[in-house]
């Protein structure tokens, strides 16, 4: 895109002859350009190479030569801004664009979208974070459950009326209800083209028997080819829904241990991971997928960490509640299907005293967080309060908190959140806010992902700023928030945890049994364990980009890869 120095001179250049470039001469650009005339032959060349201008010499001194000018300085900045967009470098293409951060964003949103590049359908989508955990089992924020969905498989998997039906299991059948078999697809390849074999099935889930929902699984065993065998020592009568979840998404038996395949992962499902640097993830379509083949060819998310999320608007970003109509989103809005919660240290931190724990749920409330993000210009976040854990429930209500002395003037309280996220800094500074009035310190700890899951470093925090979302209509999706991470477990006295987990001993033993989402919802809140903030809205925007059909926001507050395709233009 020729050096700057060239862009320079090309601006002077178009500048004095724009108008007027009829019998030009090889002095007059010299002396404009401050060149010798070998210098500005030079120059005049590389630009005729960059396609800015066609330059014709004359021959002969005091001949005039002809000047055609190919481009203006305008469009040559905006392609060099371009193509460092493309790179990644969203601070160098904001410096070309003189600090104009509209220009920048209305560059953004004509460089992302839908295109049709060597005749492949592309998708590429704007995200504030790099997606480097690509593993089910460290899949802890939505976007990477979202992508487990379209990297891997698992036995069984929820529709979107959160329904159990078949994935790689196309039959099962509940011999006892301890006793539970799988009839397998044949020939089912990973990635990389190796098969899926008994082995890697059995190693994910020996892998996932810490975890409380697969911890009464005792033996898995093939007694024929393409059939598996669950053996179970406690009754469940739902464990086919149980392998739905995120986390039990089977993988290679090599990827156990394997670094590498937390950002570039082997999977079986309709798309593959191509490339997953910092600046880009690029999914491309399975050739092998034992399912229909997904029609969008390849979909990139880039990492436009620079640029506030909800800025990117986008004819296929998720709807986050700004100013225009909800109209232009036609049917596609909806409310997420989980909740952002404050989760208190009840265990070891201070909220295991009650006075604090008073103090605490009377002091940081959704109405103070929601009106100071008004006060702070993000009220156009789409969130609104939330009364319970899951939209419709109002377990908030009828809550009792008990009455409390303010704490210690002095106090330190410990805020912990996950790094990489739009809203948390600024609720962790209104909460800092808040506590100062009464003489409390809030000190605040940003946590890379994979700390989250580190005891010793959890167990420092009082209070934990968090958000789930369940992603289906199943409640039983409720288990894998409760169990894939001990979270909840690690921040919560051990007599109060085993009647959560009663409730769902109790529910699995029970044929023919509602999974009690109700009644456990409504015992965090009433213990003090949680306080629900925010509901929010999610959709798909319709009025920018109409040529990707099928595009509806799915419970994670993506679209599914899949299940799109691009109309063509006639």
């Amino acid at each position: 895109m020729g050096s700057p120095r060239l862009r320079k001179q090309f601006e002077k250049l178009y500048g004095h002859y724009h108008l007027s470039s009829d019998g030009v001469q090889i002095d007059d650009i010299a002396d404009l350009l401050c060149c010798t005339r070998r210098n500005t032959r030079m120059v005049l060349k590389k630009m005729s190479e960059e396609k800015w201008i066609d330059w014709i010499p004359a021959v002969g001194r005091g001949k005039s030569s002809v000047l055609e000018f190919l481009s203006t300085p305008d469009t040559v900045y905006l392609s060099l801004a371009r193509r460092n967009i493309e790179e990644g470098k969203l601070d160098v293409a904001l410096d070309i664009l003189d600090g104009n951060q509209d220009a920048l964003l209305d560059l953004i949103h004509k460089v992302l979208g839908v295109s049709h590049e060597k005749g492949k359908q592309v998708v590429k989508l704007p995200y504030y974070r790099q997606l480097n955990l690509l593993k089910p089992s460290l899949a802890i924020r939505r976007s990477e459950q979202h992508l487990m969905q379209q990297i891997f498989n698992g036995l069984t998997q929820w529709n979107k009326n959160g329904e159990v039906e078949g994935d790689i299991a196309h039959h099962w059948e509940m011999l006892s209800p301890t006793h539970w078999r799988f009839y397998l697809r044949p020939s089912i390849y990973f990635h990389d083209g190796k098969p899926l074999t008994f082995e890697d099935i059995k190693e994910t889930f020996n892998h996932l028997k810490n975890n409380y929902v697969f911890s009464h699984i005792e033996e898995i065993v093939s007694p024929n080819l393409n059939i598996i065998d669950f053996v179970l020592n406690k009754d469940d009568y739902y464990f086919d829904s149980k392998l739905a979840q995120f986390n039990a998404k089977l993988v290679p038996t090599t990827s156990h241990d394997n670094q590498e395949q937390q950002r570039l992962p082997i999977g079986s499902g309709p798309y593959k991971v191509a490339e997953n640097t910092d600046k880009k993830l690029i999914l491309v379509a399975n050739e092998q997928y034992f399912g229909y083949r997904p029609l969008i060819d390849s979909v990139e998310v880039w990492t436009l960490p620079e640029i506030a999320p909800i800025q990117l608007k986008l004819g296929l970003e998720v709807y986050e509640g700004n100013e225009q109509s909800l109209d232009s989103y036609g049917e596609t809005v909806d409310v997420d299907r989980g909740c952002s919660y404050l989760l208190f240290n009840r265990k070891n931190g201070i909220a295991k005293d009650q006075n604090w724990l008073s103090y605490l749920l009377n002091t940081i409330t959704p109405l103070l967080l929601l009106n100071e993000l008004q006060n702070s210009n993000m009220n156009g976040i789409g969130l609104f309060n939330a009364y319970g854990l899951l939209p419709g429930f109002q377990h908030c209500l009828n809550r009792t908190i008990p009455p409390y002395e303010l704490p210690e003037r002095g106090s330190v309280v410990h805020l912990g959140f996950e790094n990489e996220h739009p809203l948390y800094p600024l609720l962790g500074k209104i909460i800092k806010q808040r506590l100062d009035k009464d003489g409390i310190i809030l000190k605040i700890h940003q946590f890379d992902t994979l700390d989250l899951l580190d005891l010793d470093k959890a167990a420092t925090i009082d209070i934990w700023l968090r958000g789930m979302s369940l992603g289906t209509q199943c409640p039983e999706a409720l288990l894998s928030w409760l169990f894939a991470f001990d979270e909840i477990e690690r921040a919560m006295p051990e007599n109060d945890f085993k009647t959560v987990s009663d409730m769902i001993e109790k529910w699995q033993s029970t044929s023919q049994c509602h999974f009690p989402v109700n009644d456990i919802c409504r015992f965090l809140i009433d213990c003090g364990q949680i306080n629900p903030l925010f509901h929010g809205w999610m959709g798909i925007s319709e009025d920018t980009n109409n040529s990707i059909q099928n595009a509806s926001c799915n419970g994670l507050g993506w679209f599914d890869f899949e299940k799109v395709w691009i109309k063509p233009t006639l």
